[in-house]
């Protein structure tokens, strides 16, 4: 049967004192090393972990209301759109062959996108989406009755 040792070292932070310990020669205004005066555990600790997302973009989630808000808006298919005097509406599918009429101002897509205008034959809808800085990004496309996403953020040469 192997032989396992375990090895237990109490290691106490300069921060946390024990009860009775004396007091490090910092807390009494001594010198100390110029590492420790800059890495201070408050410090540290505001320091965001980079291997997770920010708290901002976890605060930001939210649980999809609709099935407009499940799907990418790549996977919508345009059927048509309802013109009237006062409304315009547009009817979209999505990949689950539910049926909505959506109006602008309407969530649509994954990434928080809103569609901004319906046009006679497309809509446009307008994505947000937080880049690797933490700023919301916009990203415009259009959906037409052909079944192309297009996107407008693209210039043409």
């Amino acid at each position: 049967m192997p032989l396992i040792l375990v090895v237990l070292a109490q290691v106490q932070s300069p921060s946390v004192k024990a009860q009775g310990a004396p007091q490090a020669p910092e807390a009494k205004g001594g010198n100390s090393s110029p590492i420790e005066s800059i890495l201070s555990e408050d410090l540290i600790r505001s320091l965001r972990d980079p291997f997770q997302l920010p708290v901002t973009v976890i605060a930001q989630k939210e649980t999809p209301k609709t099935d407009l808000e499940v799907y990418p808006i790549k996977d919508f298919r345009l059927n048509g759109v309802i013109t009237g005097p006062k409304k315009t509406r547009a009817m979209v599918t999505t990949p689950n062959n539910k049926v909505f009429f959506v109006k602008v101002g309407e969530k649509i897509g994954v990434r928080d996108g809103k569609i901004t205008q319906i046009l006679p034959d497309a809509i446009k809808i307008v994505e947000y989406f937080t880049d690797e800085h933490g700023k919301k990004v916009a990203d415009a496309y259009e959906l037409t009755l052909s079944g192309e996403l297009v996107s407008l953020n693209k210039k043409e040469e």
